[in-house]
């Protein structure tokens, strides 16, 4: 109700300074003449009497990145000129020309200072200053360029301020693992913290909040008070170029309980966040133009839950995707932001990728469209421009700016205690928020997102009497990529590297490689080191001589806009394990593997142990060495995705313009045809762990014994999968709880898992809704997808049949059979292959 003033929108500059098309100008003050000034974010409009000495110049209303002084009778912008200045010559000094006006404007890009014609339109909008907050307003095109650009220290994503309402502008920035660097001087003052995926294979809810107010602070303390994540979509396609930024990993359970401390960790230090990507974007395989199909119950089931543990947590906005949901644009589809509003209960404003509107769509639930300056092709105009919302129904106007207001009001954002508002915040993006305290923590993170997959004869970890390593492989001491270095000579925009994903989230600088990390440990602790940092098979068996442990360090990368070709790693590793063995090297052979995402491994069983770290950031070789040397805890992750055991065991992207997700259920470790390397939530330690159940509790309340029957100090992650009844539809059973625990050795603990009855409901497409199924359900208890240790059956309806439930009280309907301890060999008849573990367990995808 107090955004009465009106603004003046400018559009038809030729796009040769940095203006954006379709500027949004507030009141800003007045001339010492009593002319209006106009201006936003840098921007100003004001009327000069004379722009020199000679009072019979004529006066002119000039368009200008320079402040005018209120005090100057003449020139005043200081420039000493007449014509540099994008002006049209006017007798009015107290109202701009408001009609389309030929106005001098510099459009030569070789000769900033010849002036052309140009049609100028100015356009009074009253009570537009709630127009300002639903369109971006940091990118402009430039003459002789190729694409939109992004203005130097202003954001990826910007709304201007309204210093009179003591609104701020919003300073939203890529991506959701580090302030992404985008303007010169900013390269190593923000911490490169491991991926998302990485963080998903801690399995450790409380790290995420952790990492998210480390992550928050470091966005405060660049002026930014909005972060564009975290990206959450559970994994289908295993060759997503974006994997490596999805939290969720391949399991709808995990991914809900790690956004969730997440986003409270980030809001935490005041920044808001935007959960990505809504929705159905399991690929990047023509994203733009792809049409998702996907039945009720395995939107509900597999894929939005997600989403509705992120509103939970409280995030305050969510972001569109490219694609099509259901012949409909996501950005454009009112069934999908119907079902985010008035099913799910989201209350934040709904914002665009960036030029992935279609439409003004406020009228549909669009709140805000980025980047505001066009859907991608030179001289296409944004589709929220002020005069396209002024023609909108202003009741949606309405709605879309009081829930981004809402948003500036629940995380208390203000205009005057903002760390800065664009465009003054170059000395913000220019700040060094790396502390020494980050560093360590992204380390520690790192550390934490290790999953040791294999460790025969308990090859690991590096300890006395070894006195020799060898570190080889290309990978082992790779640089990270800088998409703005052409000198580095290969790769695009989307290009990644071992240490993070391209596109959008990449991040850049301060690496510690592998090799960097690993040697600097071993020197510290007297051991040797011998190096080929290449994937020269020859070289590497001259560095392997003598060496006790011999590690191969290999990795691929991926980014946004394209999906990974195969799953295969960068170069001929499996050349270099082959040269490895027929050269008959004495040590053991270590493959440390640097992914974003699922890798197929035909040459697993040629080495001693696998370890994997899915793209770790700036610390990886640090945290290589924390995991490998004794001293630590050791390797603390899980997979939070399956490793296949060829591609043909995943799903492929789609090059079909309607992409039909006729699996339903049935990805990942759900698929009951697929065949698996390491199964979901598969992990190994230094040492050894034996479950078994104390008591049990009604309806899958178990309480576990866990003992550290080994010989070190470790740290087991405890898993509940669920059985359903058959009426359910599950095609196999589904991770609904874990808990972690960590031991001395010889110490035991008892700890609770279990199901509540929320987590034993599945959706009823007939029913339009959830709902508990009818007989006994079975739980059980073990270290990873198919580890069946412990079972327990409960059951909440028609447990002993429907005549016998009639007559009995609900309580009594109710029931559970005991829990069962099992050996893991006699609880997997039917599965697809046998892997014997380092733990001695066996385990059955």
């Amino acid at each position: 109700s107090m955004m009465t003033e009106p603004v003046v929108l400018v559009t038809g500059l030729c796009q040769l300074q940095s203006f954006a098309e379709g500027l949004l100008l507030l009141r800003e003050g007045t001339t010492s003449g009593g002319s209006p000034i106009y201006g936003a974010a840098g921007y100003h409009l004001y009327y000069d009497p004379h722009c020199d000495t000679r009072p019979d110049t004529p006066g002119r209303w000039i368009l200008s990145e320079t402040e005018p002084s209120v005090h100057a009778d003449y020139d005043l912008d200081f420039d000493g000129k007449c014509s540099p200045s994008i002006h049209v010559e006017s007798n009015s000094s107290r109202l701009p020309p408001l009609t389309t006006q030929t106005w001098q404007v510099p459009c030569n890009p070789s000769d900033p200072t010849e002036l052309s014609e140009q049609n100028v339109t100015l356009t009074w909008l009253p009570n537009g200053e709630k127009y300002v907050l639903l369109k971006g307003h940091s990118w402009y095109y430039p003459a002789g360029g190729y694409w939109w650009t992004q203005k130097s220290y202003w954001y990826v994503g910007n709304t201007n301020a309204i210093p009179r309402l003591n609104i701020p502008s919003l300073n939203m920035q890529d991506a959701a693992a580090g302030f992404r660097n985008t303007a010169p001087g900013m390269l190593g003052k923000a911490t490169v913290w491991p991926s998302l995926l990485a963080m998903a294979a801690t399995w450790n809810p409380n790290l995420l909040w952790h990492y998210g107010n480390h992550l928050g602070a470091e966005f405060r303390g660049k002026g930014g008070n909005g972060i564009l994540g975290p990206s959450v979509n559970v994994h289908r396609i295993a060759r997503n170029g974006r994997n490596f930024e999805y939290l969720s990993g391949e399991d709808p359970f995990l991914g809900s309980k790690l956004a969730y401390q997440y986003i409270q960790g980030i809001q935490n230090q005041g920044v808001f966040t935007v959960v990505k990507h809504w929705i159905f974007n399991q690929q990047e395989t023509n994203r733009g133009l792809e049409d998702s199909e996907v039945d009720e119950k395995t939107m509900w089931e597999l894929y939005l839950p997600p989403y509705q543990s992120a509103i939970d947590a409280g995030a305050c906005a969510i972001m569109c995707s490219y694609n099509k949901v259901d012949g409909v644009y996501s950005c454009d589809n009112e069934k999908m932001f119907d079902i985010l509003r008035n099913k799910m209960g989201f209350k934040g404003f709904m914002q665009s990728d960036w030029w992935a509107s279609h439409n003004t769509s406020v009228d549909v639930g669009l709140d805000q469209e980025m980047p505001g300056i066009g859907s991608g092709e030179k001289g296409e105009p944004a589709f929220y421009r002020g005069d396209s919302l002024a023609e909108a129904n202003q009741e949606d106007v309405d709605k879309a700016a009081l829930r981004v207001l809402a948003v500036i009001e629940r995380m208390q954002l203000t205009y005057d205690d903002a760390v800065c508002n664009v465009p003054d915040c170059k000395e913000a993006m220019l700040s060094d928020v790396r502390t020494d305290g980050h560093v360590e923590a992204a380390a520690r993170f790192a550390a934490a997102s290790v999953v040791m997959l294999k460790n025969k004869d308990e090859t690991l970890p590096i300890r006395p009497p070894m006195r020799k390593i060898a570190i080889v492989g290309a990978a082992a001491n790779a640089p990270s990529f800088d998409p703005n270095n052409q000198g580095q000579g290969y790769g695009d925009w989307a290009t990644g590297d071992y240490y993070s994903g391209g596109g959008s989230g990449h991040m850049f600088g301060n690496e510690v490689t592998a090799y960097m990390g690993i040697s600097r440990r071993a020197a510290q602790v007297g051991l040797a080191v011998t190096a080929s940092l290449t994937d020269d098979v020859s070289s590497a068996v001259e560095a392997a001589e003598g060496a006790d442990v011999i590690f191969v360090v290999a990795g691929t990368s991926s980014g946004e806009s394209r999906d990974r070709e195969n799953l295969e790693l960068d170069g001929d590793i499996p050349a270099i394990i082959k040269g490895l063995r027929e050269a008959e090297v004495e040590g053991k052979v270590v493959m440390l593997l640097m992914v974003p995402g699922a890798v197929v491994m035909p040459w697993r069983d040629q080495v001693d142990s696998i370890m994997v770290m899915f793209l770790g950031g700036e610390q990886t070789g640090t945290a290589w060495a924390d995991v490998l040397f004794d001293g630590g805890e050791g390797p603390l992750g899980r997979l939070p995705i399956t490793m296949p055991e060829t591609e043909e065991d995943t799903i492929p992207p789609s090059e079909a313009e309607v992409v039909e997700y006729s699996e339903g259920l049935a990805t990942g470790y759900r698929n009951t045809t697929a065949k698996f390397a390491y199964p979901f939530g598969f992990g190994l330690t230094y040492t050894h762990f034996e479950l078994y159940p104390a008591f049990e509790e009604p309806h899958g309340q178990v309480v576990v014994m866990v003992t550290n029957t080994g010989t070190r100090r470790g740290s087991e992650v405890i898993q509940l999968y669920l059985e359903f009844p058959a009426e359910a539809g599950q095609p196999s059973p589904i991770l609904k709880d874990f808990r972690r625990v960590t031991l001395e050795p010889g110490l035991s603990t008892m700890i609770d898992v279990g199901v509540s009855e929320q987590d034993a409901r599945y959706y009823s497409a007939k029913e339009g809704g959830w709902k508990v199924a009818s007989g006994w359900y079975t739980a059980t208890i073990g270290k990873h997808f198919g580890s069946k240790m412990i079972t327990s059956q409960f059951c909440y309806r028609d447990c002993w049949g429907s005549e016998h439930s009639h007559q009995h009280s609900k309580e009594h309907s109710r029931g559970h059979r005991g829990a069962h301890v099992h050996s893991e060999e006699k609880n997997s008849a039917n599965s697809h292959s046998e892997t014997e573990t380092a733990n001695g367990d066996v385990f059955y995808p």
